[in-house]
């Protein structure tokens, strides 16, 4: 053989185990999923392997949720919160779609077409069914307990709405990249405020908040005005990039 234990000649894409009928997840006793305003994002650990890690969003510690070798990046969480969408591939092979149900670590996975190009970003509908993808062009595909197969979008449009990052409940405008670089918030009339020098990876943060990177730091914005707060967060991965958010059933801090 290679001379390396058994258990380290394939990789390991999750840890679920189970103890007394109960389903142990990376997130178990950290985080509720659904009811815990939360946020996964895409970081680097120990061995510099890039995968999944979770933290509430008010502050505490990162947990890794996935422990493999391949390259991971567009995590999107659901609307219930209980799972989380993501792309995948090994050794710079094609992309995978993986959904992540987030109770059991269970996943099911479909590849990405050929013809979709290099995937930018994943989002879900609003009722939780369809997944969506944008690339070159709109994809989409049944969220379980439907079978994942991702096919051309049937409404261009409304995969255009609901793959871009819309601020407010209702929306009352977007992220978009600013004329003059960066990134701004356009309104709905067109106007465009930039949220500032150095500010990358903007993400809606429930109903009134933006959250960005604003240089090395992760700052949530109030909509309406306000003072801008940093989550206190705790043994972050390295690299940590690509948030998404989930207000939990609750208000979010």
């Amino acid at each position: 053989m290679n001379g390396k234990p058994w258990w380290r000649r394939w990789p390991v894409y999750s840890l679920p185990f189970t103890v007394y009928g109960c389903t142990v997840t990376p997130l178990t006793n950290k985080i509720e999923v659904g009811e815990q305003a939360f946020v996964i994002g895409v970081g680097e650990g120990s061995d510099a392997a890039t995968d999944l890690f979770a933290a509430p969003a008010g502050g505490g510690s990162f947990v890794r949720l996935t422990f493999n070798r391949a390259e991971e990046r567009a995590p999107a969480l659901s609307p219930d919160g209980l799972r989380v969408a993501f792309l995948r591939r090994s050794a710079g092979g094609p992309w995978t779609l993986v959904l992540l149900d987030l109770r059991n670590s269970g996943e099911r996975t479909t590849p990405v077409p050929a013809e979709a190009g290099e995937p930018e970003r994943l989002a879900w509908s609003a009722n939780g069914e369809r997944v969506l993808l944008r690339g070159r062009g709109y994809y989409e595909s049944p969220a379980p307990p439907g079978k994942p197969l991702l096919q051309p979008a049937r409404d261009a449009a409304q995969a255009d709405s609901l793959t871009a990052v819309l601020l407010g409940d209702p929306p009352r405008g977007s992220i978009v990249p600013c004329d003059s670089g960066g990134l701004c918030i356009r309104s709905r009339t067109g106007e465009q405020t930039p949220l500032g020098a150095g500010v990358h990876g903007a993400i809606r943060w429930g109903s009134d908040s933006v959250g960005y990177f604003s240089n090395t730091r992760f700052e949530v914005r109030p909509l309406g005005g306000g003072r801008v707060r940093q989550p206190a967060w705790k043994e972050a991965p390295a690299g940590l990039r690509e948030l998404t958010y989930h207000p939990g059933a609750t208000s979010p801090p």
